[in-house]
């Protein structure tokens, strides 16, 4: 049958590899596979892998991860009218919180801004990634601002230091949306050094073709034109030398690329 829910909220957590996340910008990015998830995650993270540290051994913080707790569950069961939400008179009936008026001049501010960088910037789906955040800011000023009401903070309109921070935020979470995206506007010099490392270790036949290295669906070196790519650029760098022989009817063959033996020394 049918279920009927009025509210529905799905969040996804989890991470992945950057190598499996490539391949699926880059479907993306060209238009071909773009189904819009990805610029949905908004809270999408890159992070540098963590310098070698010592073990510490010593108790965590229960104080704080008490504090943290509580906060989840005081709001899992919060009645928002009593923190000064406002009564839609809307189909949906979930009440609001509007900015105060120290907050609402910081939204407007940073909503021009960000569209002044949207008509600046080249990348598509960057455009679409960051045109979300239209959305994003306020529900991250609104989630600051509930958190801080609970942990003993004033009621009312959404503060003007939780819209701050959610600016903040928002600076933060667009560095990293880029250096994720990044991972496929220099794709063809990424899969070359893929390509490289496949050479160095003698997986492909000398010579090889394009057909030889996409079919063995490696991560980053499974697209005919981004092998290509890759050999274009191998071949610039001297690693590789293309040549092309005629076939008994007259066609050009495929290219193929023998490899500089000097990469093995």
């Amino acid at each position: 049958g049918t279920i009927h829910t009025k509210n529905v909220c799905v969040s996804i957590l989890g991470g992945i590899q950057p190598a499996r996340l490539s391949g699926y910008l880059y479907g993306a990015m060209r238009g071909n596979d773009n189904d819009g998830l990805v610029q949905r995650l908004q809270l999408a993270v890159y992070p540098d892998v963590p310098p070698a540290a010592p073990l510490v051994d010593e108790p965590p913080n229960f104080i704080e991860r008490d504090r943290a707790f509580k906060v989840i569950d005081k709001l899992a069961d919060a009645d928002f009218l009593q923190f000064g939400a406002i009564p839609s008179e809307e189909s949906d009936g979930i009440p609001f919180l509007r900015f105060s008026d120290d907050a609402q001049p910081l939204f407007y501010r940073w909503s021009d801004a960000l569209n002044v960088k949207l008509r600046q910037e080249d990348d598509e789906i960057v455009i679409e990634h960051l045109g979300k955040y239209r959305s994003l800011m306020p529900s991250l000023a609104l989630i600051f601002h509930l958190c801080d009401i609970v942990d003993g903070g004033p009621s009312g309109p959404v503060s003007a230091d939780a819209t701050q921070k959610a600016v903040f935020w928002c600076e933060y979470l667009e560095q990293h949306a880029r250096r994720i995206y990044g991972l496929v506007t220099n794709i063809n010099q990424r899969a070359a050094a893929r390509l490289a490392k496949r050479i160095k270790n003698r997986d492909l036949p000398d010579p090889f073709t394009v057909r030889d290295v996409y079919r063995k669906h490696w991560a980053l070196l499974d697209d005919k034109e981004v092998v290509q790519g890759a050999c274009d650029e191998l071949v610039s760098l001297g690693w590789v030398r293309e040549y092309r022989t005629e076939n008994p009817i007259g066609r050009p063959r495929l290219a193929e690329y023998d490899i500089n033996p000097r990469v093995w020394q």
